[in-house]
């Protein structure tokens, strides 16, 4: 296998995606077979297949249990009381200071999509393979699940926090570490529902960007880069603005709240970020869309955003095209007509940019 060296510099995105507009997954699908959901995956979006997430396979394939192995946390995803949580912590620590990534894998059991590309990748690797998507729950998401022995969310408890954010970074470094042999980079979603809102009130920037800074530091000496998907409203100047490779949005549902950051949007651009525009909806909206639909749409809010200030072919060139979210809730008719959408808006947006 070819090795790949580390990613040092966001531009080099762009030359791996090039021409903009390559096509890729968020996560979850309906299939309760891995085999079967990566086959669906494969045939589609071989320069930049995804891992799938399969909720209705398992209880323990949900957004939290899946990554929540190695944690201190019970299966009711509690942490111990005032009187164990040091010692859990010290344990946890134990294992992240000795270096022992493998305390940190997925479990074939929770994970099994991730391990049927894998298989995939080492057998058949594709030639015009460009990335492998990796994607864990991100910290802000896990840290108001997990829940004291009270209810109360660890995202209120500085210790067990900072050790979500400890997590995460480290089930993305496994994966990077698991895939990087196949010989292509790997881009690491963070997925996380809603990063600012009603249930994250108390959340201030500088909390989000602690939460998010473990995985970019333990992702820095890597072939890999970071992204966030957020398929919610949020302050998308503090995506843009921290440090993070991709930003990936509801482009279906929330384009006019990201047109109030085109400032943030072309410095991050210009920085040699990446847009993934959420553009095919993960609904019974999908049933009634065409390609041309969306293509029309698409175009219309680079065009938007263009009339505010956004450089047009920076638009273009650091551009990713996905669903809007996640696909575990729908039948498999309908996610696999969603991503033969997805890969139709993919041709036409690229043919128009070459």
């Amino acid at each position: 296998m070819a090795t790949v060296s580390p990613r040092n510099s966001a531009t080099e995105l762009w030359n791996v995606l090039s021409p903009g507009g390559l096509a890729t997954g968020i996560g979850s699908l309906p299939h309760t077979d891995p085999d079967v959901a990566v086959a669906a995956v494969w045939r589609r979006l071989r320069e930049l297949p995804f891992w799938p997430q399969l909720p209705r396979r398992s209880p323990q394939e949900g957004m939290v249990p899946q990554y929540v192995e190695g944690f201190p946390a019970d299966a009711r995803l509690r942490i111990p009381g005032p009187d164990r949580a040091a010692a859990a912590l010290e344990r946890f620590y134990e294992k992240v200071l000795g270096g022992d990534l493998e305390a940190f894998a997925l479990g074939a059991d929770r994970a099994p999509g991730f391990y049927a590309l894998e298989r995939l990748l080492v057998q058949e690797r594709p030639t015009d393979l460009r990335c492998v998507k990796a994607h864990v729950t991100g910290p802000v998401t896990m840290a108001t699940s997990l829940k004291d022995p009270e209810g109360r969310e660890v995202i209120h408890d500085e210790g067990f926090r900072e050790a979500v954010a400890q997590l995460v970074a480290l089930k993305a470094l496994w994966q990077v570490r698991r895939l990087k042999g196949i010989g292509a980079p790997v881009i690491v979603f963070l997925d996380e529902p809603e990063v600012f809102g009603s249930a994250y009130s108390s959340l201030t920037r500088e909390m989000v960007l602690d939460l998010w800074r473990p995985t970019l530091e333990a992702l820095a000496g890597e072939p890999a880069w970071v992204g966030v998907h957020c398929c919610g409203n949020t302050d998308w100047g503090l995506l843009f603005d921290s440090g993070v490779h991709i930003v990936n949005f509801d482009a279906y549902h929330y384009l006019d709240r990201m047109l109030l950051y085109p400032g943030e949007a072309q410095g991050f651009l210009e920085r040699g970020g990446v847009i993934a525009w959420g553009i095919v909806p993960t609904s019974e909206e999908a049933r009634a869309v065409g390609a041309p639909d969306l293509i029309r749409r698409l175009e219309g809010a680079m065009e938007r955003f263009a009339r505010a200030g956004v450089d047009p072919s920076l638009l273009r060139r650091g551009c990713l095209l996905t669903p809007s979210c996640g696909m575990g809730g729908l039948d498999e008719g309908l996610a696999e007509a969603i991503l033969d959408l997805l890969v139709e808006v993919s041709r036409r947006f690229r043919a128009g940019s070459e």
